[in-house]
């Protein structure tokens, strides 16, 4: 990309143009800033210059945005936000090596997190950035190093390694419990039901493959793992969740599995792309999060 210098604005520039138009006031700019008066209209009018138009319109004792400015106040900020954003990761990451990784945000917070501290422990040199990723993309625009894929493992120009099958199980509170028992199979077929958003046939796989009708169950859908375990925690029906997920609240009981765990047709993958296999880096995490898989199935009971 070529960029011409008359087209990269003055970061200061910029800076004065978003606190004058904050405050409708060159002045109070000028206070805010710790400049004199005289430097903000300086500053806004190279800026002008630069743009080729006006940016603000006098009214009476105070400035305000011209239609133009109103536009472009918007993608100040954003320049200035992501500038900033730029210079604390560089900061944080400082002489260290950076992972950026695309990953899911359930299994980043409830699998993998739990165990980072052995990764972080033996490679004080690496930097992991984790980035939510719920949706498919390409490793073309750069943003990721490698993901953590939900699916089948089937990835463009990249390969991908099992890192766990999943389990579902069905669960509720106690306090849900006690008002709505669950003795019997048929007892499920009049209870509230949470759901996932992304995996609406969940549930009717379910109840199919224990010849039970789920015709007359009531519903409620939530877009996150995170939602759902909060309408559980708030006694608001029973959900179909990865065992792996919800493992602390049924190690400590504030939940309870109801039946036994189902497969489900998808597993979880880290995906790397071609590209950055031998990447020393990307072998250290990968060699990691494998042996992290495989200690887990030969800790995990049988379900």
């Amino acid at each position: 990309m070529n960029l011409l210098k008359k087209h990269i604005p003055n970061m200061h520039n910029l800076q004065s143009f978003v606190c004058a138009a904050k405050h409708n006031s060159f002045t109070q700019a000028a206070a805010e800033l710790h400049l004199t008066q005289s430097a903000i209209s300086r500053q806004i009018k190279e800026l002008e210059n630069q743009l080729g138009v006006s940016l603000f319109k006098r009214v009476r004792q105070r400035v305000e945005l011209t239609d133009t400015g109103v536009r472009f106040l918007e993608d100040a900020k954003s320049i200035l936000n992501v500038t900033e954003d730029a210079m604390l990761r560089a900061m944080s990451v400082g002489a260290k090596s950076s992972l950026n990784i695309a990953a899911l945000p359930t299994f980043t917070s409830r699998w993998i997190i739990p165990k980072l501290q052995s990764f972080i422990s033996n490679n004080p040199d690496i930097a992991l950035s984790f980035n939510s990723r719920t949706k498919p993309f390409t490793f073309s625009d750069k943003l990721a190093d490698l993901a953590i894929h939900f699916g089948k493992p089937n990835w463009p120009q990249a390969q991908c390694y099992l890192l766990c099958e999943e389990k579902v199980v069905p669960v509720a509170s106690r306090k849900y419990l006690e008002n709505h028992p669950v003795q019997s199979l048929q007892d499920f077929e009049h209870q509230t039901l949470l759901q996932l958003a992304s995996r609406l046939s969940s549930w009717k796989h379910w109840f199919d493959l224990h010849q039970l009708d789920i015709s007359q169950n009531n519903h409620l859908r939530f877009d996150q793992f995170s939602m759902i375990v909060s309408a559980l925690n708030a006694n608001l029906g029973i959900a179909l969740l990865p065992s792996y997920f919800i493992s602390k609240e049924l190690e400590d009981g504030s939940l309870v599995q109801l039946g036994d765990a189902i497969d489900t047709d998808d597993c979880y993958y880290l995906v790397i792309p071609d590209k950055r296999a031998s990447n020393s880096q990307v072998i250290c995490f990968k060699d990691w999060i494998l042996d992290a898989a495989q200690q887990e199935r030969l800790s995990s009971p049988s379900t």
